[in-house]
This record gives structure tokens, sequence and C-alpha cells, in this order.
């Protein structure tokens, strides 16, 4: 909140009522005003100042002259919630607007406090009250869409950019709120439009330029992505969040250095926040070099903060796996398929170690398992099908191992059990024409397996841009 302006604005009020009012007003009346009014000035500086203890004994000072003044009781508030006693800082807040009902400070600090304390409803209201007020104060406006956007309410984020929109110029950052909710709701024709013209606005706009590249993405088209995002590298803010968000973009362009830069300078930022480390942790396993010592930290970094989180226990499970450290692997991975939002993965990847231990019959039912949950997940397919080959139950492999080439053609695995298959049946025209494919694919670079090309899931919790 920009407590200045907003007192200042409240202490002229204050004089301009007391210096209109009749003229049977006594002149030392005045000055005595004027002086209470320089006591909340200089409190406010030293709240800003961090000066707590001088700043609360300004207050009891103009308290005791004036028990009912809602700018002293903004201001406790304000000192409250510095101090982490929110309880005390609600009550203050509530207790200046119930005797000034107009004064924005107290209404915007309510906001924020409720928005600390996970009370997003009580939040939206505050904010609604801020505008009906003040329908310019852009800092209520640009938070409102934020929070609606947040939590995923993207229609009626749209709707009140939209009704704003209809009264006052967008600002860039709400022209970015709203692609961001045209972009959540796959409309990307309007996203587009919104990020651009934020870009109109502000050229260097960062936001803006990571919306471009995703809708590109969405849209298949990798080389303008890629173009967006290296503009955007070029203007970024030193700021943890959009740092992370320009990394998770970055991966989805293979930009692999730039996204691990990024993520790294967003852990070095903000130290304590999880879900930089699990982006981090993708970034080592897809390096040029990938490191699964650095990832394998960097996901049990992600599982401090989040112990029970499926997605790092899986990504913990595939580096353990990728290391053959299969029991502790088993381990990670059966608490991720445990949770009611278990993937195909999870099963995949417990397949794989159950394959490796030679538990053929438990591999079958992990498979399967990974398959039903996911149909066309053609690794599933392809390692299903080279087990039936492994046990000779040559129609089962056949049919798993043509679904699985059908889906993943480049995997050359599949080709090379493929042709296997058919030089156990005597197909000898089949079986060379695999060969081929196979021999192309390693001439090509590549040449894919199943388990270097299992799906990472994208990182839990993201912020909503």
């Amino acid at each position: 909140m920009k407590r200045g302006s907003i007192y200042t604005r409240t202490a002229v009020a204050l004089l301009f009522i007391l210096l209109t009012s009749p003229g049977t007003l006594a002149q030392e009346k005045v000055v005595a005003v004027d002086a209470l009014t320089e006591r909340l000035e200089r409190a406010a500086a030293l709240i800003s100042s961090n000066r707590i203890e001088e700043a609360e004994q300004q207050l009891n000072s103009v308290l005791k002259v004036r028990p009912s003044d809602p700018v002293a009781f903004n201001l406790l508030g304000t000192i409250r919630a510095k101090q982490g006693r929110l309880d005390e800082a609600e009550a203050f807040f509530s207790r200046a607007i119930r005797i000034d009902n107009q004064l924005l400070g107290a209404h915007m600090n309510l906001a924020y406090l409720y928005l600390l304390r996970g009370a997003p409803e009580k939040t939206a209201l505050e904010l609604k009250e801020v505008l009906r007020l003040d329908p310019n104060n852009t800092d209520a406006s640009h938070r409102l869409a934020w929070l609606l956007l947040s939590q995923g309410r993207f229609d009626e984020c749209i709707s009140f950019i939209e009704k704003v929109k209809a009264t006052h110029a967008l600002t860039a950052p709400l022209m970015v709120m709203l692609g961001d909710a045209y972009s959540k709701k796959g409309e990307f024709e309007k996203a587009e439009g919104s990020y651009l013209a934020a870009i109109n606005e502000q050229g260097n706009n960062a936001d803006a330029l990571l919306g471009l590249a995703r809708v590109r993405q969405a849209r298949g088209d990798a080389e303008n992505a890629a173009l967006y995002l290296r503009r955007a590298k070029d203007v970024l803010a030193d700021s943890p969040d959009q740092l992370y968000r320009f990394a998770l973009a970055a991966l989805n362009s293979d930009l692999i250095d730039d996204a691990m830069r990024a993520v790294k300078r967003a852990v070095e930022l903000k130290p304590d926040e999880p879900v930089y480390y699990f982006v981090l942790g993708i970034a080592w396993l897809r390096a040029k070099k990938p490191d699964l010592q650095e990832a394998e930290g960097a996901f049990r970094q992600f599982l401090k903060a989040r112990p029970d989180d499926s997605q790092g226990q899986l990504n913990l499970g595939y580096v353990l796996l990728k290391q053959k450290r299969y029991e502790e692997a088993r381990v990670e991975l059966e608490r991720s398929v445990q949770k009611t939002s278990a993937t195909p993965e999870g099963f995949y990847y417990l397949g794989l170690i159950a394959q490796e231990q030679n538990e053929d019959e438990r591999a079958v039912e992990l498979f399967e398992k990974a398959i039903q949950l996911l149909p066309s997940y053609a690794y599933a397919h392809i390692a299903l099908g080279s087990l039936y080959l492994k046990l000779k139950n040559y129609g089962r492999a056949q049919a798993e191992l043509e679904i699985g080439v059908k889906l993943s053609p480049d995997d050359s695995k599949a080709h090379y059990n493929l042709a296997m298959l058919y030089a156990r049946q005597k197909q000898q025209q089949r079986a060379q024409e695999e060969m081929r494919i196979v021999e192309r694919l390693k001439s090509e670079g590549k040449a894919e397996t199943e388990e270097d090309g299992a799906l990472l899931l994208a990182p839990p919790g993201q912020s909503p841009r």
C-alpha cells in the first residue's frame, strides 16, 4: 500500500474540514489540531522507518486528546500487522472503518491482512469497497484482478477488467492479467491481443512477452515462442516470481541454459520458495549434461517443505531410478501412487523397477495400470510389449509394440523389439524394415528409448501467471 499518499490525503481532508468550520472556532483550537496532525504524520514516517516504539508513542498521545481518531487506529493496525499480531491489527483496522467508513487506507490494509490470512472473499470485499469509494484507485484494481486470477476465477477476472476498460484506459499490468485470464481459458487469440496491447503501451513489458511466448507454445509455434522469450530475457526484472515464470516458459522451449540461470537466480532471491527447487530439479535433468545428484538435491529440498506432494515424490523417485537406487526409488514412487493425484508415470516407473528385479508379473500389472490411466501413454505400451516379447506372448507383444510405435515413431527400442518379434514369427521382410528404421533413427540421433522419454510433470502450485 502507498501509505504516504493515502495518509496525506486523509490528513489534508481533516485539515480542510477543520479550517472551513464555522467562524466561532478559536484560533488556538486550530493550532492544537495542526499539532495532532503533525503527530500523525510523524507516526506514519516512523512506521516507514521501522521505528515502531516511537510511532506507537506518537499515536497514543494523539488518542489521549482525540480518542476516536480513525487515522490513528489505522496506523496502530499497521504497527500490529508489522509485529505479526494480526488479530489486533484486524481489530484496529475495523475500528478505524467503523469511525470513518471512507478511510481508504484502512480498507486497503484490511484487504492486505485478509490476503495474508488466506481469506480471498473478504479480501475481494474490501478491495471492491475501495473501488466504490475511489473508482480510479489503480492499486485496488490491480490487486482485485490478480486475486480473481490467482483463485482461478477467470470469467470474473475478465468481466472485472473489461468493466474497468469501459471507463478507464487500461494499464499494461491489467492488460497482461486480462491476457492471462483468456490464456487460462484457452482463448489464445484474445489473450494474444491483450498481450500485444500491453506491449504497445509498454514496449519492454516482460510479463506480456512471456504471455506471448506461452501463447505461441500452445499454438505449436516454437520459433516465435523462442523469439519472444529472448526478448523477455533482456528485460526481466530481478524478481523471483518473474524469473520463475520465465524459467518455466524457457524449459517448454528447450532453452535449458536460460531456464537454469533464471531459476537459480530465483532461488538466490527467495530461497524459502519450494516450487523454485522443483523447477531447478527439472532443469538439471534436462541440461545438456544432466546432473542426477543436483536434481536429487533440488527435489529433496522441495520435499522438505512439501513432504506429501505426489509430484515431488514422483520426480525424486525418477531420479533415484536413473541412479539405479531401486529400493529408494520404489519407496518414493509407492508414496506417490497412493495419492488420489496418482499419475501414470508413477506406475510406469514402478513397472521398470519390477522388471529390473525380475518381477515380471508385477511389472505387467503396473504397466497396464499406467495404460488404464493414460491410454495414449506410448512408453508404457512399449515397455509392456517388450515384456510380453520376453515372456513369449507374441500376440500381446505385437499389439502393444505396434500401438507404441504409432504413438512414438522415433522410439528405437520399440522398432528393434518389433524386428525381433517379426523375426521370431518368420516375417523376415517386416523384420528387415524395422531394422532399417532403427539404423535410420540412430544415424539421425533420434534413438529415443522409453525410459529416457518418460514424462516429467509440470511443477505443482504455480503462480497464476
